[in-house]
C-alpha cells in the first residue's frame, strides 16, 4: 500500500476522442457556476480587442476578421502560442497585413492558417464560441502603428478573454498541439473488499516511469513557457486551458486540474498570486512586503526569458506592471515602481549571467532600468525594516498618468539624487563582483558591475540608495550604505549607472546635490 499513489482518471481519451470536449464543457461551466474567475470579466475597465477572428461561419473553412464596437459584448477565446522560426514567406501566407485586411473583413480561409491556428480554431468552435484572438491574424503584421497601439492593449486582450487557450506542447505554429506523446501502462486489481481498480504509470521516451500528472515539467517548464510574452498572457487571463503533449491542464483563480480528474494544490505562496482571476487583488490584501518580493520574483523570472526582439523586453511585461502601479497608486518607470522605488533599483546581474545594453533609440530606456540590458537579474537581498531610505532620491517628473504609453515617452527618463565619492579605498576582483579594499586590504564593501567594470574608483562616484540602521562589528558609526555605482556622462551634473552595491559608510562622502541620473 503506498499513500503516494493518486486517485485519478487511469487512461486519458484520445485527443480527438469527444470526451476531451466533454471535460473542457465540465470545466468550464464549473468553473461559471461556482467559482468568481470570470465574474470579473464583465466588469473589466478594458475595451474589447480591436478586431476579433469570428469563427462561426455555417461553412467551416470560412474566416472573417470583427471590429467589434465600443459596447459590444463578446465573448472569446485567446490563443498563448510560440511562434517559431518560421520564415518571412510563410508568414506572409496567412498574416494579416496591409494588403489583406480588407478582404479578411470579408471572409478567408481556414486552410491556410498553420496546424497551431487551426486547432486553436477547431478548440474554439467545441466550446461554443463563436469569436477567437491570435496576435498575428488580429494584430496588422510589419505595420509598426499597428503594432505599437495594439501591443500597449494587450493586457485587456487576456484579462478580458472568456478563456485563454496556451499551445503549450508546441514549438511553433506548423505543429499544432493536439496530437499526445503519452504511453499509458495500466494493470486491475482488486482489494480484499472485491472492489476494482486501475493502477496506472506514465513513461518517458526513455521508458523511465514518470508521474503523470506533472504540471511543472509539462507546462512550466514547456517551451512555451520560455517566452518573455507569455508570463504576462499567464498572470492576467482568467482561466487557461493548457495543452501538453502529456494531457490537458485547467488553470484557474482556484487552482489546477488535471485531465486524469485530480487537483493539484501548490505551496508556492507566489503561485497563489499569479492564479488571481483579478491580478493583483490578492497581492494588495498581503501588504506591501508581499507585493515587493512579488514585483522581485516576476522581474528575475522574466529577466531570464526569450525574445525574439530584445527591444520587446520593456513591452512584453508593460500590461502586469500598468496593473501593479493602477493598484499601488504609484509611478512606474520601465519596471521600476515609485512605491518600492529603493528596492526596486537594487538589482544586479544573475551570477554568471553575461548581460549588454539593449540597441533601444538613444535615451529611450535609463540605466538603472534592468529593462536597458539583456540577460537575466536578481535583487540585492536586503532585511526588511532595517534600512533607512534616501527621501532625496526620486523620479524627475510625476506624471498625471501612473503608467504611460511607452511608445509615446519623448523626454528622458532621470533620478534626481544627490551623489558621493569614494575615499581611501580601491577594488580586486572576486569572481564576479569586486571587492572594495581599504588600505590594509581588508574588505569594506562590496560592487557589481552591470557590464564591465573600469576598477577605477576615482572615476567613479555612488548614490547612496539606503542605510542599514543595524549595528554591525565595526561599531555605530560605520553604517552599510546600500549604492549605485555611476559614472558622468558628456551632460554637466548628468550620471549613468554602471554597477550596484554596499559599501561602510566611512569610504563614501557626499559631494553633489540634486544630479540626475540617465
Amino acid at each position: 500500500h503506498n499513500n503516494n499513489i493518486k486517485i485519478s482518471f487511469p487512461v486519458l481519451p484520445e485527443a480527438e476522442s469527444p470526451a476531451r470536449v466533454a471535460l473542457l464543457h465540465t470545466w468550464l461551466r464549473w468553473c461559471d457556476k461556482f467559482h468568481d474567475c470570470n465574474n470579473y470579466s464583465t466588469k473589466s475597465e478594458t475595451a474589447l480587442p480591436t478586431r476579433l477572428l469570428y469563427v462561426g461561419d455555417p461553412n467551416p473553412n470560412v474566416l472573417r476578421l470583427h471590429c467589434p464596437k465600443e459596447n459590444d459584448k463578446v465573448k472569446y477565446i485567446a490563443l498563448s502560442h510560440c511562434w517559431g522560426k518560421l520564415t518571412e514567406e510563410r508568414r506572409r501566407e496567412f498574416c494579416t497585413t496591409d494588403d489583406n485586411i480588407k478582404t479578411r473583413l470579408n471572409g478567408f480561409s481556414f486552410l491556410i492558417l498553420p496546424k497551431t491556428f487551426r486547432d486553436a480554431v477547431q478548440v474554439t468552435r467545441e466550446l461554443g464560441i463563436q469569436y477567437l484572438w491570435i496576435d498575428s491574424l488580429c494584430i496588422i503584421q510589419w505595420n509598426q502603428k499597428d503594432w505599437e497601439h495594439e501591443a500597449t492593449r494587450m493586457e485587456g486582450v487576456f484579462a478580458s478573454a472568456y478563456c485563454t487557450i496556451a499551445a503549450t506542447s508546441a514549438v511553433d505554429s506548423e505543429v499544432g498541439f493536439l496530437k499526445r506523446n503519452v504511453k499509458d501502462e495500466y494493470v486491475l486489481v482488486q482489494d480484499a473488499s472485491g472492489k476494482r481498480f486501475y493502477i496506472c504509470a506514465d513513461t518517458d521516451d526513455s521508458n523511465n516511469h514518470v508521474d503523470i500528472d506533472n504540471f511543472d515539467d509539462h507546462v512550466e517548464k514547456a517551451p512555451l513557457n520560455t517566452r518573455a510574452w507569455v508570463m504576462q498572457e499567464k498572470v492576467l487571463s482568467r482561466r487557461t486551458i493548457h495543452f501538453s503533449d502529456k494531457q490537458m491542464y485547467w488553470e484557474c483563480g482556484e487552482g489546477v486540474y488535471c485531465e486524469t480528474l485530480t487537483r493539484l494544490k501548490s505551496s508556492f505562496r507566489k503561485t497563489y498570486f499569479m492564479l488571481d482571476p483579478n491580478f493583483p487583488d490578492r497581492l494588495l490584501a498581503a501588504g506591501d512586503r508581499r507585493t515587493v518580493e512579488f514585483i522581485h520574483f516576476l522581474s528575475e523570472a522574466y529577466s531570464k526569458r526569450h525574445l525574439t526582439e530584445e527591444t520587446d523586453r520593456c513591452v512584453a511585461i508593460s500590461g502586469l506592471e500598468a496593473r501593479i502601479a493602477r493598484a499601488r497608486g504609484c509611478q512606474s518607470r520601465y519596471g521600476i515602481f515609485g512605491k518600492f522605488l529603493h528596492r526596486n533599483l537594487l538589482w544586479q546581474r544573475s551570477d554568471g549571467e553575461k548581460t549588454q545594453r539593449i540597441g533601444y533609440e538613444p535615451g529611450i530606456v535609463p540605466s538603472w532600468s534592468w529593462m536597458a540590458y539583456s540577460g537575466g537579474i536578481q535583487f540585492m537581498d536586503i532585511p526588511f525594516g532595517h534600512v533607512y531610505w534616501n527621501d532625496k532620491l526620486r523620479f524627475n517628473k510625476e506624471h498625471k498618468r501612473v503608467f504611460f504609453n511607452i511608445f509615446k515617452r519623448k523626454e528622458r527618463q532621470a533620478l534626481v539624487t544627490d551623489i558621493g565619492v569614494f575615499r581611501n579605498c580601491s577594488l580586486e576582483q572576486r569572481d564576479i563582483s569586486y571587492a572594495v579594499l581599504d588600505s590594509s586590504k581588508a574588505e569594506r564593501g562590496r560592487i557589481w558591475y552591470d557590464i564591465e567594470a573600469s576598477e577605477d574608483l576615482h572615476t567613479e562616484r555612488c548614490v547612496v540608495v539606503g542605510r542599514n540602521s543595524r549595528e554591525d562589528e565595526h561599531g555605530p558609526r560605520n553604517k552599510k550604505y546600500y549604492i549605485l555605482v555611476v559614472k558622468p556622462t558628456r551632460v554637466s551634473g548628468e550620471y549613468t549607472r554602471v554597477g550596484v552595491g554596499w559599501i561602510q559608510s566611512d569610504y563614501v562622502v557626499r559631494r553633489r546635490l540634486n544630479v540626475r541620473v540617465v
